[in-house]
């Protein structure tokens, strides 16, 4: 419509300006609030049942005690949820209750124990249990969770663990930076550890794991996954999941410099840069003692594989790099982590952050200048085996 044109299109005109601004003030009321930085986003992360607490749930089939669902999370399973419950209150009946509960801080855990646990005939029966909680987040931002679980196969304390060759229970840890709730979701990047809690000679104890991944927020909320996977019967199966912890992950920035000649005499030693931050999160962990730690790798285009350079550097720094070969293309990149050096007085648990990989310029290296020919002549011909000399670049 042209409004310049149009005798009776004041009121109109108006009556759209004001449904234009109106719908631009909901737009701007419906986008959530960039999260403040803090030591830790998740609600509920300790699952401490004294302060956010558990809620009452089902009492799962074949089981005489409900289970307790922890708060500010979801609980889903493909297959029927098993006893799910808070550690204290499942083994001292009461969150004031006293005994031995297994968990890696505070007093109290969630607690994930098969059906029919060392019931006959068919005890341990196999589940998949997640816990997701979804966190508000700032879109673009990398984003590093961290986490510790335990997991019991065959898990008496009293024997030992007698769980079968190529059985297993898979602890995970996951991030949908979409913030979509379906664990079976290909949007989900997961971390996987299958360690038990006894080595193989059924005796010597592993415990609690740590398992840590980051991932880039692409909405304003991320989801957070937490799951144990038991997909073999065998009696005693349980495990445990405690101090989750998703903050803004730390970052990193590469350069590459050379100085190229070409043709090239000889190949060219690459300047390689990093820098990075802790982020505004942890730094805030109370007690905390976090120190920023890169590891690096470089590439090529003859090998067309990453291969390390450096790892477990402190801090910010550089490294000459000489190069191998001519008329190849160099690559550099960085991962930074968060890491508290052990037996530091930190904060417990040791919590890990893992950044992600960053990436350089390409560096081109040249081809090499021609030598100088000379006429060869001989009488006799000598057969010698071929000798290869070419090196990795």
């Amino acid at each position: 419509m042209n409004f310049a044109a149009c005798r009776f299109c004041g009121p109109l005109v108006i009556a759209f300006f004001l449904l234009a601004v109106g719908q631009a003030a909901l737009a701007q009321e419906a986008q959530p609030a960039a999260p403040a930085a803090a030591p830790n986003l998740l609600v509920n992360a300790g699952f401490e049942c004294g302060e956010e607490g558990y809620t009452e749930a089902p009492v799962p089939p074949g089981d005489t005690k409900p289970n307790y669902f922890p708060n500010g999370w979801v609980v889903t399973s493909p297959m029927t949820i098993p006893i799910v419950t808070s550690a204290r209150i499942r083994f001292a009946n009461s969150c004031d209750g006293e005994a031995h509960v297994e968990r890696i801080e505070g007093r109290d855990s969630v607690l994930i124990r098969a059906l029919d646990h060392e019931t006959d005939p068919e005890p341990g029966k196999p589940f998949d249990v997640t816990l997701l909680q979804q966190v508000p987040v700032i879109s673009g931002t990398d984003y590093s969770l961290s986490g510790w679980m335990l997991t019991l196969c065959g898990g008496s304390f009293s024997d030992p663990n007698d769980c079968p060759e190529g059985y297993y229970m898979a602890k995970l840890l996951g991030i949908d930076p979409t913030g979509g709730t379906d664990p079976a979701a290909p949007t989900v990047e997961w971390v996987e550890n299958r360690r038990n809690f006894v080595e193989a000679d059924g005796r010597t104890r592993v415990g609690w794991q740590n398992l840590r991944t980051a991932s880039t927020a692409q909405a304003v909320t991320i989801t957070v996954f937490a799951r144990i996977n038991s997909p073999f019967r065998w009696h005693g199966n349980h495990g445990f999941i405690d101090a989750l912890s998703i903050m803004q992950a730390p970052t990193a920035t590469i350069t590459a410099t050379a100085e190229l000649i070409s043709p090239a005499p000889a190949p060219p030693t690459i300047t390689v840069a990093w820098q990075g931050s802790l982020g505004p999160d942890i730094p805030l962990i109370p007690n905390g003692n976090h120190r920023l730690l890169y590891d690096l790798e470089y590439w090529n285009s003859e090998s067309a594989t990453w291969q390390p350079v450096a790892s477990d550097r402190e801090g910010d720094g550089s490294l000459d790099f000489v190069a191998r070969c001519f008329d190849v293309t160099y690559q550099f990149r960085v991962k930074p982590r968060a890491e508290q050096p052990e037996g530091n007085n930190g904060a417990t648990p040791n919590q890990r952050y893992p950044g992600l990989w960053v990436e350089s310029a390409p560096i081109v290296v040249p081809p090499n200048l021609p030598g100088p020919s000379e006429p060869f002549t001989a009488t006799n011909q000598i057969f010698l085996p071929a000798i290869s000399t070419v090196r990795s670049c």
